[in-house]
């Protein structure tokens, strides 16, 4: 059965370390988005303010605003010093609006200055005013974050994400894998047709079209629970090998075809993997799709493309992991481009540079056919293969960034 949670992350032991330094700051920091310390209140200061220390930032409220001034800021002890211009005393607060916490307050006195000592930690925060007789007001939100920080792909900036902020993504994702599984099934159906005429090449050829839609819905890898290892997994780890009766879906197929040459054989696996295939398709759309996975899936389907395809681990006789991997970088593609205003903000260079590194990877890919056919992993020419290692290297160097930047607030994954 499918998990009641849509899990896009692959479980290995072998993921790679962040590239660069620098990610690993970030994660520091994107952890410290939702700790915030409290500072005491501040009795209002009645005189006019005069010389402040250079931490110190002016804040206004007015009749109809509150904290005019307020504005993205890097993290660290600041002293604000808050101006009444009403004719009214008060409260005003400082809280982060995620969380709930009020990072800190302090009382409003008419046309005096208070001044509040807060230490900022990363955020993003809102000032509320309440003041006697007068409705509730607040102030802009407001990002704290480090400064930004220089990578491969140009300038990044630590701004905190919401699953709110996350769902149009999910929902553009959820309709494309929807349309990809109707597509899907159809292929399938065909590869059925081809082998039940007894025609091997064309039912080959059936096959690599419908196991290439397959990666590039690009949360493929262990993404549906055990129906979706029924159709991609292999016979590692299981105890009879490519014998076990648990070993289905596509690569079984594939070694019907190729390595066996037996149609008899590809006809009833077909079967099961059509029947897997139109079970996922009419259970997927109740699925739910945790915020945390889909930037995580940006980078681990080239990371699982490098450990499983570009090693031959996944080849049962069709030689065609090359074409799987640049299936893979479709798939890459697809979920970039729906996190591109989010990776924008954050990383304005960041999707234009792996988008350039994905059509590099591609002529890379494409530059290892012999006379317009795929060939297996092993045949490759050492020059050509490295090529392709070089660049889905330098690809996932930035594509590794995206789960950081798109760290969700209040998660832990």
């Amino acid at each position: 059965m499918v998990c009641g949670v849509l899990s896009l992350r692959r479980l290995s032991l072998h993921r790679r370390p962040p590239a660069l330094a620098v990610v690993v700051a970030i994660i520091v920091l994107a952890t410290a988005a939702v700790v915030v310390g409290i500072a005491a209140p501040s009795a209002p200061d009645t005189k006019k303010a005069v010389a402040l220390p250079a931490s110190s930032e002016a804040l206004v409220v007015t009749a109809d605003r509150c904290a005019s001034g307020w504005k993205t800021r890097t993290p660290g002890y600041v002293v604000f010093r808050i101006v009444d211009r009403t004719d009214r005393p008060g409260r005003i607060y400082l809280f982060n609006p995620y969380t709930g916490v009020t990072v800190g307050q302090t009382a409003l006195q008419a046309d005096t200055t208070a001044k509040l000592p807060v230490h900022l930690k990363i955020g993003r925060y809102r000032w509320k005013c309440q003041l006697k007789g007068q409705p509730v007001r607040t102030s802009s939100l407001a990002n704290v974050g480090p400064a930004p920080v220089q990578t491969s792909a140009g300038l990044t900036f630590y701004i905190p994400v919401t699953g709110r902020q996350m769902t149009g993504a999910i929902s553009a994702y959820r309709a494309y894998v929807e349309q990809k599984l109707t597509l899907e099934s159809t292929q399938v159906q065909f590869l059925g047709t081809a082998i039940a005429g007894g025609q091997l090449t064309a039912a080959r050829s059936a096959w690599l079209t419908a196991y290439l839609t397959w990666r590039r819905i690009g949360g493929a890898y262990d993404a549906f629970g055990e129906l979706g290892t029924s159709i991609d997994g292999t016979a590692a780890g299981l105890l009879d090998g490519v014998l076990s009766p648990q070993f289905t879906g596509f690569h079984k197929v594939e070694a019907d075809l190729w390595q066996n040459s037996s149609l008899t054989a590809a006809a009833a696996d077909g079967a099961t993997l059509l029947a897997n295939v139109n079970e996922l398709e009419v259970k997927f759309p109740n699925q739910s799709i945790p915020a945390t996975e889909l930037p995580l899936r940006t980078h681990e389907i080239l990371e699982d493309a490098l450990r499983d395809e570009l090693s031959g681990a996944d080849d049962y006789g069709s030689g065609t992991d090359m074409a799987a991997v640049e299936a893979d970088v479709d798939g890459t593609r697809e979920l970039l481009a729906l996190e591109a205003p989010l990776l924008k903000q954050r990383a304005p260079d960041l999707v234009a540079t792996v988008m350039a590194q994905l059509n590099r990877l591609d002529v890379a890919l494409s530059a290892t056919q012999v006379s317009g056919q795929w060939v297996a992993v092993t045949q490759v020419p050492l020059a050509q293969r490295d090529q392709v290692d070089s660049a889905i290297g330098v690809a996932l160097e930035n594509l590794d960034l995206a789960p950081e930047l798109l760290h969700v607030v209040g998660s832990s994954t």
